[in-house]
């Protein structure tokens, strides 16, 4: 996209320079002066776009964009009299500006900066509507093919339901432990059913389904399994993208150790009204290969990406031993 700003600056330039050629008979000295104002021109222009904005607008940071404005024209202004007053001077022989006003220098050299100033700020929103529009694209095109998936996937869920319910009746005076481990398989499975085609959900909601999946998992293993999950949330019902903290937990227990004392599964979830930090760290277990293709990882990456395209941080670690995951989401634009 910004190629597109430096085509149109170019052009531009070069429609300058060429009209002082030839309706105004510019001198060098003319033309070198005009050359040097368009580069400033769209130092201003790239920087306000690419940096001052993007980096403050969503924040309402309104100060260190003023701040930012003025810094950047009194860095134009040390170039431009840089340029002017010693390289063209010491280098081309131009006049060196008698009586110079410094005041009277630094507010012309505003005034005619105001208009990169706009074009940088025109320029942002041009771009960001555009980025918008491409996320809303693409998260349509996500959720309608996750869509399609679930139906093709989906068996009639009341049936579903109804199953599970009379195997927990029949079970609960056979087996206490029988019984609870049905009633969290059968809200597991619902959770996933209905929320399978929900952006966000209630941080707490992930939490108790993680939970039940680790019981679920437990059962699998005569003598238990060892691992901490540490939660410390501030709120509970601060929204948090579904469905993605389960699938960290999911290759934990498939391609990690979960049954040795000496090597416990580490789970860390710490949560603020403006960042959730998630942490998931496992011994990798040498006797299972991998035989998945990542499609569940890729896909949480994809999510992410569309959901908070600037405003999470993801990193993966892993040596022969330990594999570590970390995850940092900024809501409400709060990174």
């Amino acid at each position: 996209m910004y190629e597109i700003i430096i085509l149109v600056w170019f052009l531009s330039s070069v429609y300058l320079i060429v009209g002082a050629i030839v309706f105004n008979k510019a001198s060098f000295m003319g033309i070198a002066l005009i050359t040097q104002s368009q580069v400033i021109l769209l130092l201003i222009i790239l920087l306000t776009a690419v940096y001052i904005f993007p980096k403050n607008w969503e924040r309402k940071r309104w100060g260190l964009i003023i701040a930012s404005i003025v810094g950047l024209n009194l860095l134009c202004v040390l170039i431009r009299y840089s340029i002017e007053e010693i390289i063209f001077v010491r280098y081309l022989g131009f006049p060196k500006t008698k009586d110079l006003n410094p005041l009277f220098y630094v507010y012309d050299n505003f005034y005619y900066s105001l208009p990169g100033f706009f074009l940088g700020f025109i320029t942002f929103l041009i771009f960001k509507t555009i980025a918008i529009e491409k996320r809303n694209s693409e998260l349509k095109a996500v959720a309608k093919e996750a869509e399609l998936s679930f139906l093709k996937s989906q068996i009639n869920p009341h049936f579903l339901y109804n199953i599970f319910n009379y195997m927990y009746a029949v079970s609960l005076p056979i087996s206490e432990k029988l019984s609870e481990t049905i009633r969290k398989l059968a809200g597991t499975m619902r959770y996933t059913l209905t929320q399978s085609n929900v952006q966000m959900t209630p941080l707490i909601d992930e939490v108790e389904f993680i939970q039940n999946y680790i019981d679920l998992q437990s059962t699998q293993f005569e003598q238990g399994i060892y691992y901490s999950f540490t939660k410390k949330i501030q709120d509970d019902n601060i929204l948090y993208p579904t469905l993605v903290l389960i699938t960290f937990i999911e290759n934990a227990f498939k391609h990690g150790i979960v049954s040795d004392p000496k090597f416990p599964l580490e789970i860390v979830l710490v949560s603020t009204r403006k960042k959730v930090t998630f942490q998931v760290k496992n011994h990798i277990n040498q006797q299972l290969k991998d035989s998945g293709h990542g499609i569940g990882l890729a896909n949480v990456k994809r999510r992410l990406e569309i959901l908070f395209p600037s405003s999470h941080s993801f990193h993966i670690s892993k040596d022969e031993m330990l594999y570590s995951v970390h995850l940092d989401v900024y809501l409400n634009d709060g990174k």
